[in-house]
């Protein structure tokens, strides 16, 4: 399936979602992007954001394109998200850049987005793994523990199955599997034994709530009071299976970022570590083609913990495509304190 630009009709909405470690972000993407335009001889070049969502990201990508004046009408943001209603905001926040051609915005997934960036020359790409308070507070989603929508769960509701419909149709085994596998929750085997339990004699909850619920009964009662609610590793692995997550950045870490041009920068932000593992693996991996540009993955600084608790889980790993002269290492040059 090809990646489409974005034509639709919803109705737009405002954004809620705060942008997590933004200023390491922003210098990783453009700080090159002068010697980058002078060496490649295009009239323009492009950065990905593939995980647009709110624009907060781009929307600071964009503040600092304007104040260099060497970059103004020579870089455009390709925006995409497989989200139609991030794309809708997006479509209302970036009216007067779309207009402008300083922005193009297409809606896919990673898996989606190989043709696209090989077709631009693109030099820089950012990945934000996490999911946006936008679809978090949005019932209709499924993904709060509190929310009274239907239990569903998918990033594009267009496409897919539910969780719900999963929960009904997978096998015991499978169930465990998931939970154990990508939520890294103990209790797997009991809970994926009551799911079954529960569908085959009362069916299951229809709201996402009601499924929160019924998980934290399930669990023993010294779970049930901690900061971390009891359901969160269940919903996190059902969330990640329902919208094969870590195959779309697999795919993204393989096929996508090889698309990228010589002296390309890359920005991956993961939220857990079975996102932050693929993320490490494959930049260390891809036969010398990226050259970190951090020892360590970067974190949210305290101040930023303290203003949006969101960001207290989040890893930032920044790399460069090494030129087609191989470069010695540059690890160390992106400060995180900026």
């Amino acid at each position: 399936m090809s990646i489409t630009p974005l034509a639709s009709s919803l109705k737009s909405e405002t954004t809620v979602h705060v942008p997590i470690m933004v200023a390491p972000i922003v210098q990783c993407l453009t700080e090159a992007l002068p010697a980058l335009l002078l060496q490649s001889g295009e009239q323009k070049l492009w950065l990905v954001d593939c995980t647009l969502g709110g624009g907060g990201h781009t929307s600071a990508i964009l503040a600092a394109l304007h104040q260099k004046t060497e970059l103004q009408g020579r870089v455009g943001i390709l925006g995409i998200d497989q989200d139609e209603r991030a794309l809708e905001r997006a479509k209302v926040r970036f009216s007067s850049e779309i207009e402008s051609g300083e922005i193009e915005l297409f809606h896919g997934r990673f898996s989606e987005i190989e043709d696209l960036v090989r077709s631009r020359p693109c030099v820089g790409l950012l990945a934000d793994f996490g999911f946006s308070s936008d679809q978090i507070e949005n019932p209709e989603r499924g993904l709060s523990f509190r929310a009274d929508g239907p239990l569903d769960m998918r990033l594009d509701p267009t496409r897919g199955q539910s969780a719900r419909t999963w929960l009904l149709k997978a096998r015991e085994s499978e169930i465990e599997q998931v939970l154990r596998e990508f939520g890294e929750e103990r209790f797997s085997k009991r809970i994926a034994a009551a799911i079954v339990d529960r569908r085959r004699k009362e069916g299951m909850p229809e709201t996402a709530k009601g499924f929160a619920d019924f998980i934290s009964g399930l669990m023993p009662a010294a779970t049930r009071y901690g900061r971390i609610h009891p359901a969160t590793r269940v919903f996190q692995a059902i969330r990640i299976q329902v919208n094969d997550e870590l195959g779309e950045i697999e795919r993204l870490l393989k096929e996508v970022l090889p698309q990228l041009r010589p002296g390309a920068r890359v920005a991956l932000m993961s939220f857990h570590s079975l996102e932050d593992r693929l993320v490490k693996i494959a930049l260390k991996d891809r036969e010398g083609l990226f050259v970190p540009l951090t020892k360590k993955p970067i974190e949210a600084d305290d101040l930023e913990v303290s203003r949006n608790p969101r960001s207290r889980s989040a890893k930032l790993r920044l790399a460069e495509r090494r030129s087609d002269e191989a470069g010695k290492s540059r690890d160390g040059e992106i400060d995180p304190d900026v």
